[in-house]
């Protein structure tokens, strides 16, 4: 024990004589210096080894200062150029610039919270003064006067006014004013047409009202289902106020349902936007997507919100009229195609344009009276004419304006020429060219020019110049039509008319002479259909020679590789069956340069592996090195802009990252834009990028996150997250305050975006299977018939079986309408188009559907916007 005790006591003492021991001054202030140096952030740090982001970011404010020693700045910089997030964190305190670049200068500091106070005071109660004085003086003047807001379309049982005192029955044709409800009783229906043209269809025991404000409707749905069809607004927005919930829309259809739950939001056309009441929360819906207030208001089919309305059987019946009138159509003979035009040679040399046509009156006639056949066989048909009929619009009879074109083009041969000729007095001027197959042309121009004068009060100054007629063109006219040697020109120049009475009386070339006219006849000679040339050195000479008092513009067309531009060729000729071929070709006076250079020569794609064969629409594409790409685009924006450079500096700066090293340079060429798989709720999107380094590109996407997060005033709007689901990482970008969603992944040196990470999953798993689109042996029988293996750029489309998804939205329809829908579909076909890159042109090629021009083809565009516009404005009773 004894011993024991005394080892304590000698513990003791040394620990005493420890504490009772006092270093040296000098070595004091040493230690101290140290310890401060650690805690400084102004001090030299010094490292013994960079060894990652870490030690990079700990020596940062010394880089800034310039206080490293040269070989150490020297990684450091090194690292900073390969690393965007040890960019975006080594910053200037205060300054929203990269350390890699010059610094901006400081700004001034602020003024005192209590520095003029009072001005500002003073400033803010002026604001609210004129404020107050602005919205008594819109209330006053400027508001809408009470008055008709809608007006009974139709009902199906009894439409009620309500008010106070009493309810009255409302009949088709009685104005709705402005507050007045109005509801259906059980098992009644009811359609209102608004001021606007909207309609309002109302089911059974709804109730609503209608307020106009400013420039707004409002649809004030109290109870029950309305469908609206809201027709285009040039100023204003229509709203529907439920309640809980406001709609905004502009040119759409959808429907509201408002019950004691709460109240449904469902979308057929079109795009709304939704928000709930007090929340602030809005929402965008698309086609087939739906919205509710609250969980105790389920979501349910589309076509179950809508069933007890009528009109969507009626728009489907008319989608099986369409149908047959292109089947009918298609029985009308289409005139042949061309092997050579006597007409080019008429044409000036100085000609820029050229257009040449068939003659298709004898088809246009055929084919109106087979749609008069169909309207009277057709009450679907004749329904939606009586509603849509040109006459009822403004515009001249649709019977009346083919039969002019018809009688004329029964004159008239084969082809019709239009042309643009340049080089005189007034600059570009149309002229139009014909040849006459038989008398009487002048005696018809004649006869429309007095008609005219009858119906207009005014007669045009037209002047004919016939065989027997001297060329004096001295006199004054609006237009010149030349009769001769079996040739009609007409044109507003008289220096053309000339050039082209000159052309007939002579053997010369004229046109056919030039290189340009030299191109256009060899598209003759594989036989042509409808054929449309420009001469663009020409056009882009004379741009550049505007240009020379502008030294921006001129050195944008520069840069943008616009002056290399030489010819624009669009051929259609007919090709096996029914189908036809189209081709252009983009040509230039040497290799490709500037913005023409970034398609690539014909290449395999790897990115269309991921698209299925079940695909409605793909966009493909094989650029050059993106990096190349960047650099043509801040050519063109810094062209003739000195400071044009130090803008993209604070952009980079702004971002986070640098442009070229940290994004272009991670991609490689090959680009893809996909519709696959189902159209609604939401379309099924799906994006593909070839991707050389993706670690760098997420660092970067890392980056471009935060720095949006931190420019929206501290109040995150992105959410950038990563879940590992089996071998991959899948990476999601949501929208913080909006409905927005992006998910991604890297797979294979792809990168595969799509609207949510099922579908990314699903585009990895075709690839691995091998059913892809592009080894489709129906998608490869669309590619014309050439010697090129692969494509630069392709567009696909096969958009038939599109309709049914569209037709279980649309509700229930008829066992009829519903088979004529499909047949529709069917009858559908897809179709490609292929670009090839050449070192010294861009060639487009495609064959059939989309691309095969026919006469049905041209007319249904206009039918179906009749068809449109009837519908939204609807037949008054």
């Amino acid at each position: 024990m004894s011993e024991h005790r005394r080892e304590d006591v000698t513990l003791d003492e040394a620990i005493g004589a420890l504490r009772a021991d006092e270093a040296p001054q000098l070595l004091a202030d040493a230690a101290a210096a140290r310890v401060w140096s650690r805690l400084d952030p102004r001090a030299v740090t010094t490292l013994d080894a960079i060894r990652g982001c870490a030690d990079v970011r700990a020596l940062g404010l010394t880089y800034e200062r310039g206080d490293l020693p040269e070989a150490r700045a020297l990684l450091v910089r090194d690292h900073l150029r390969e690393c965007p997030l040890c960019r975006a964190a080594v910053r200037h305190p205060g300054a929203p610039r990269l350390a890699v670049l010059p610094w901006r200068r400081e700004a001034a500091p602020a003024v005192p919270v209590t520095r003029g106070l009072r001005r500002y005071a003073l400033a803010a109660s002026v604001l609210i003064a004129v404020g107050a004085i602005g919205l008594v003086a819109r209330q006053a003047f400027f508001a809408v006067p009470p008055g008709s807001r809608a007006a009974v379309r139709s009902v199906t049982g009894a439409l009620h006014r309500v008010s106070a005192s009493e309810i009255s029955v409302l009949a088709p044709g009685q104005e709705i004013l402005d507050g007045e409800a109005v509801r259906t009783a059980r098992g009644s229906l009811a359609a209102l047409r608004l001021s606007d043209g909207s309609v309002v269809e109302m089911g059974e025991r709804a109730e609503l009202f209608l307020t106009a404000r400013g420039q707004d409707a409002t649809i004030h749905l109290e109870r029950g289902s309305i469908i609206v069809q809201a027709a285009k607004r040039k100023t204003g927005l229509l709203l529907v106020a439920s309640g809980d919930c406001t709609v905004k829309v502009t040119g759409t259809v959808f429907s509201v349902n408002r019950g004691l739950k709460g109240s449904r939001v469902s979308v057929l056309e079109g795009q709304v936007r939704v928000a709930r009441a007090g929340a602030g929360d809005d929402a965008v819906l698309a086609p087939g997507e739906q919205w509710t207030t609250g969980p105790a208001v389920a979501s349910v089919p589309v076509r179950d919100e809508v069933a007890w309305s009528a009109e969507v059987d009626r728009h489907l019946a008319l989608l099986g009229e369409v149908k047959a009138l292109r089947e009918a159509w298609r029985a009308v003979a289409m005139p042949g195609v061309r092997y050579e035009s006597h007409l080019l040679q008429l044409l000036p040399e100085g000609a820029v344009v050229y257009a040449g046509i068939p003659n298709y009156g004898e088809a246009l006639g055929e084919a109106h009276r087979l749609f008069e056949e169909r309207l009277r066989e057709s009450a679907v048909l004749r329904d939606w004419w009586t509603a849509a009929v040109p006459e009822r619009h403004g515009d001249p009879g649709l019977a009346a304006t083919i039969e002019k074109i018809r009688t004329f083009a029964d004159f008239l041969g084969d082809e019709v020429v239009l042309a643009l000729a340049s080089g005189t007095r007034h600059g570009g001027l149309p002229v139009v060219l014909a040849e006459v197959r038989h008398h009487g042309l002048r005696e018809a121009l004649e006869q429309e020019i007095a008609a005219h004068e009858t119906e207009a009060g005014r007669r045009p100054v037209v002047r004919i110049v016939g065989d027997g007629d001297g060329l004096d063109l001295t006199a004054k006219a609006d237009l010149f039509v030349l009769l001769r040697r079996n040739v009609v020109a007409v044109t507003p120049s008289r220096e053309i008319l000339l050039a082209v009475a000159g052309r007939l009386e002579s053997a010369g070339p004229g046109l056919t002479g030039t290189p340009f006219g030299a191109r256009i006849a060899q598209a003759y000679a594989h036989g042509a259909g409808i054929l449309f040339a420009a001469d663009l050195e020409r056009i882009t000479t004379a741009s550049l020679r505007q240009a020379q008092g502008d030294p921006r513009r001129a050195a944008t067309l520069r840069q943008a590789g616009l002056d290399g531009l030489r010819h624009l060729v669009f051929e259609r000729r007919s090709a096996s069956g029914d189908e036809a071929q189209t081709q252009a070709l983009l040509a230039f006076a040497g290799p490709r340069r500037g913005i023409p250079s970034w398609i690539a020569e014909p290449a395999p794609m790897g990115a269309l592996d991921f698209v299925s064969t079940n695909a409605q629409a793909a966009a493909a594409f094989v650029f050059k090195s993106p990096s190349l790409v960047l650099d043509d685009i801040i050519a063109v924006a810094t062209a003739g802009r000195p400071d044009a450079r130090k803008g993209m500096e604070e952009l980079e700066g702004k971002l986070g990252f640098r442009l070229r090293e940290d994004m272009a340079e991670t991609l490689g060429g090959e680009f893809v834009v996909a519709l696959d798989g189902p159209l609604l709720p939401t379309p099924s999107w799906k994006l593909v990028i070839e991707v050389y380094d993706p670690v760098r590109l997420q660092e970067s996407v890392q980056s471009l996150v935060s720095r949006a997060n931190e420019e929206d005033q501290g109040r995150p709007g992105l959410r950038l997250s990563s879940e590992q689901v089996g071998p991959r990482v899948f990476h999601a970008i949501r929208g913080e305050r909006h409905p927005f969603e992006l998910h991604y992944a890297f797979v294979d040196g792809y990168l595969v975006a799509g609207p949510s990470r099922a579908l990314v999953m699903r585009a990895a798993q075709v690839r691995e299977s091998g059913s892809t689109l592009a080894s489709s042996a129906q998608f490869r029988a669309l590619f014309p018939p050439d010697r090129a293996a692969h494509v630069s750029a392709l567009l696909y489309q096969n958009l038939g079986p599109m309709v049914g998804s569209l037709l279980d939205a649309a509700g229930s329809v008829s066992a009829q309408t519903r088979s004529s829908a499909e047949g529709l579909a069917r009858e559908a076909r897809p179709t490609l188009l292929c670009a090839y890159g050449e070192e010294d042109a861009i060639r487009l090629a495609g064959m059939g559907g989309l691309f095969d021009l026919n006469l049905g083809e041209l007319a249904l565009p206009m039918l179906l916007e009749r068809a449109g516009r009837g519908t939204r404005e609807g037949a008054k009773p």
